[in-house]
């Protein structure tokens, strides 16, 4: 079975899309998007084992701190695993993330800038809280200025060669698309190197959760979902956003609670 994770896109401190909800909870889900600490507290609610957390100002140069910051107040609150895919310019400054209580990072360009580095996070932190992230465009992925494109399999390569067991995929067409994956290159990807693999984007309907499930290698075990899933595109979100509308004044009343961060980095386990 498949794992759904969630998706909150964040910039500039702020996530990118808002959940829709049923009539009645307006006062709860229209000011998410400036509370992306609520909306975490939300999926987790409806039973998300882990948030998938994308710096979307690190791919553009921009400053992250804001987003950083956001992120870490997130895994705080929450006591699941928060994974957070961003382009940092050095080891170093994953390592921080760790430290600073975000159970997963995904790497990226820092593979071919620092790979000494990278193997001795994993050395230390464990593969499972260091993953790899790989936003590809037609098979390629930019890495940045310094190293530029590099084919989505040898990243993938490179990766397993640092000692790294997770990927998360994503074709940058999919984001957003509501188009479904392309299976083709889902199964090329996951020929590549004995590496676990989550995919991310396109994901529009239980149908294509379905031909999914049925289909993608056994390496494949879970799905990072996010328009879908703001859309209530599922049929167990709407008994959700019925329970949420009758429960808004307890839930905003509680809101800002924090929760314990001393035992998420010591989960076990993959996810």
């Amino acid at each position: 079975m498949l794992l759904i994770i969630p998706s909150i896109d964040l910039t500039n401190g702020h996530a990118l899309r808002c959940v829709m909800g049923v009539p009645g909870t307006e006062r709860l889900y229209s000011e998410l998007s400036d509370h992306p600490v609520e909306l975490a507290q939300l999926w987790r609610r409806e039973n998300a084992k882990c948030i998938h957390v994308t710096d979307l100002d690190s791919w553009k140069g921009a400053d992250t701190t804001a987003n950083i910051a956001t992120a870490i107040a997130m895994q705080k609150a929450v006591d699941i695993p928060i994974q957070l895919l961003t382009r940092q310019p050095t080891v170093s400054a994953y390592r921080s993330l760790l430290e600073a209580g975000i159970y997963r990072v995904g790497v990226s360009s820092v593979v071919f800038t620092d790979p000494d580095g990278v193997r001795e996070l994993i050395d230390e932190y464990g593969s499972s809280r260091v993953i790899f992230g790989v936003r590809a465009h037609n098979g390629d992925v930019d890495c940045g200025q310094s190293v530029g494109m590099v084919a989505d399999e040898e990243f993938i390569r490179a990766a397993y060669e640092l000692g790294g067991r997770r990927i998360v995929y994503t074709e940058v067409d999919w984001e957003g698309k509501l188009t479904g994956e392309d299976l083709d290159v889902i199964i090329r990807i996951a020929s590549v190197a004995k590496v676990r693999i989550t995919m991310a984007g396109g994901i529009a309907s239980p149908q294509h959760l379905w031909m999914l499930q049925n289909s993608v290698p056994r390496n494949v075990d879970s799905v990072v979902i996010g328009r879908a899933m703001y859309e209530n595109r599922f049929p167990c979100q709407n008994i959700w956003r019925s329970i949420e509308a009758e429960l808004e004044p307890e839930i905003h009343a509680h809101a800002h609670e924090v929760g314990q961060q001393s035992s998420i980095s010591k989960l076990g386990g993959d996810f």
